[in-house]
């Protein structure tokens, strides 16, 4: 019995020491770095005072710990303190023997030279709940550019080990210097989490665990005359900002200088008594092109939706409408064939109404937003065809659909001018003669009717103008009979299944947009979310560090 109990024991060590899933369950616990906070002071000059308070817990794995400095491109490094939880400073001995003991270690710092660079080193001393910190200075961070002064340096090494829950680093000019948006702009890379400004400083912050390939890049961005770097850097800034781009997901799409230019001058400069004449300049081309306007029984511009979208823009006061022509796009792609709605058995073996997604028969002749519609309801239905409400908001979110996305949103948002529309009168007024005649549908009767070959043309276009509910239902009162004929007729006005599809797709459309507007300001060094990749032409850093 004492034989089957001890093997019992024995298995139940063995499971333990093979994982279970946890660091924690591991019957020989590694050493832990639960926060690793670094705080970093700026001087004028451009040097850099790093102060690195680490929250450990250490077994009696490894003699010391130490940071990897490498790729400095001519800093220098020095003043290093090491002092713990206790307030003992660390006895500094220069350079650094590593191959000694635990013991002999222990209380002592100093500084070990490598071809590419320094590590900096201490004795981990005794086991158990530790606070180390690790001060030092880098001279020369900061470098003067021909367009700006900067850096882009790695604070956090990839290959720490162990890897850290947790890491906040914070960036602030020495003295009473603060950065704002308007004299700085930041990015970072290569962990998950953000990067932002407050309270003067700079702020970058994980958001999950270090992974194996993680690592802490910022690069910042000053306008000349903040600071006055002694060190030069090589070429400009702008050039750097490329490099570091390279493989990332920022999005390079910075607004034109020139086009920056213009807008501040308009907003600041422009009196306004200008705004007051351009809101009155469209107050009298819509008088004009409503002026004895006739009714319009044809499609204008050619059927296509979006010029009819762009024209309806340019005459409003304020805004841009997107929503309507989204809905009008879904009806076209019904009409088309590209999409049903059909009785469909769920995975719970429910019987309801579905979107069904079809080939889009002579896609080359389409509008490109038709396709680009259709594109994603394709991918997001995926191989039975079906197109759920769930599927379509999933798909849109996920990053790596994120090029699709974004290519479809920047089709969607045409940019237009009422201007444009001067040599276009006729047609223009054709687009609200035809607005004109469907909302006065309830005044015909069948006898007069004699475009019903139009009528799914119609319903496409009531939906564009906003008015597709009453136009519906004048049509089943003036022949309720082709909704029950036409089998396409009856699907495009569907109150059951299509709001449904619109609502996601209205939404998911502008969360992208959202997404898209985000990731250029990003770019444009406003901060947010770090980019996993890229990063490429950083100082500093480089693989390792840790607990050895």
């Amino acid at each position: 019995m004492k034989a089957i109990r001890l093997l019992v024991a024995l298995a139940t060590l063995l499971l333990l020491s093979l994982g279970g899933g946890g660091r924690g369950l591991s019957l020989h616990a590694r050493p832990l770095l639960r926060d690793l906070d670094i705080r970093v002071v700026l001087t004028p000059q451009g040097d850099a005072h790093i102060t690195e308070t680490r929250r450990m817990e250490i077994d009696s794995e490894g003699t010391e710990c130490y940071i990897v400095l490498g790729n400095l491109n001519g800093s220098t490094v020095g003043d290093l303190e090491v002092t713990d939880e206790t307030g003992t400073i660390y006895e500094n001995e220069g350079e650094w023997d590593v191959d000694r003991s635990r013991h002999e270690k222990a209380g002592r710092c100093g500084i070990v030279s490598r071809r590419d660079g320094y590590e900096l080193c201490w004795g981990l001393g005794e086991s158990g709940e530790r606070t180390y910190v690790t001060s030092y200075t880098v001279g020369g961070l900061l470098r003067a550019y021909e367009d700006a002064d900067g850096f882009n340096y790695m604070f956090v090494a990839e290959g720490l080990s162990p890897q850290p829950d947790h890491v906040r680093l914070t960036i602030v000019p020495q003295d009473t210097l603060r950065l704002t948006e308007a004299n700085t702009s930041i990015w970072a890379f290569r962990y998950h989490g953000d990067i932002h400004l407050a309270d003067g400083a700079i702020v970058a912050e994980t958001s999950e665990p270090f992974q194996s390939r993680s690592a802490m890049i910022v690069m910042a961005r000053f306008e000349k005359g903040l600071f006055a770097p002694a060190m030069q850097g090589e070429g400009s800034f702008e050039g750097v900002r490329e490099q570091a781009f390279e493989g990332s997901d920022y999005v390079d799409d910075e607004m034109d200088p020139v086009a920056l230019i213009l807008m501040v001058t308009f907003f600041f400069l422009v009196p306004l008594l200008c705004i007051g004449l351009y809101f009155y300049y469209i107050w009298r081309q819509r008088r004009a092109v409503m002026k004895d306007l006739m009714w319009y029984r044809d499609i204008p511009y050619g059927g296509d939706l979006q010029a009819a979208n762009n024209v309806l823009n340019a005459y409003r006061y304020f805004g841009a409408d997107y929503n309507n022509l989204l809905s009008a796009c879904i009806l076209r792609l019904i009409n088309l064939g590209a999409i049903s709605i059909e009785q469909r058995t769920s995975q719970k073996g429910k019987t309801a109404p579905m979107f069904v997604i079809h080939d889009l028969d002579e896609a080359n002749a389409q509008p490109r937003l038709i396709r680009k519609v259709h594109q994603i309801f394709q991918k997001a239905a995926g191989s039975d065809t079906v197109l759920e409400p769930k599927e379509l908001k999933n798909w849109m979110k996920q990053k790596y659909n994120q090029s699709i996305t974004d290519s479809f949103v920047q089709t969607l948002h045409t940019k237009t001018s009422i201007y444009q529309y001067s040599d276009e009168r006729e047609e223009v007024r054709r687009l609200f003669g035809l607005r004109k005649y469907l909302k006065d549908f309830s005044l015909l009767d069948e006898r007069h009717v004699q475009e019903v070959a139009l009528w799914k043309d119609y319903m496409i276009y009531a939906t564009l103008f906003g008015i597709a509910d009453q136009v519906i239902r004048d049509m089943k009162k003036i022949n309720p009979e082709y909704f029950d004929m036409d089998l396409v007729a009856r699907q495009m006005a569907d109150d059951v299944t299509l709001p449904v599809i619109r609502s996601t797709m209205h939404s998911s459309t502008s969360r992208a947009a959202m997404s898209k507007a985000e990731r250029e300001a990003r770019a444009s060094g406003g901060g947010g979310s770090s980019s996993w990749s890229g990063g490429g032409g950083f100082s500093g850093g480089g693989f390792g560090g840790g607990v050895r």
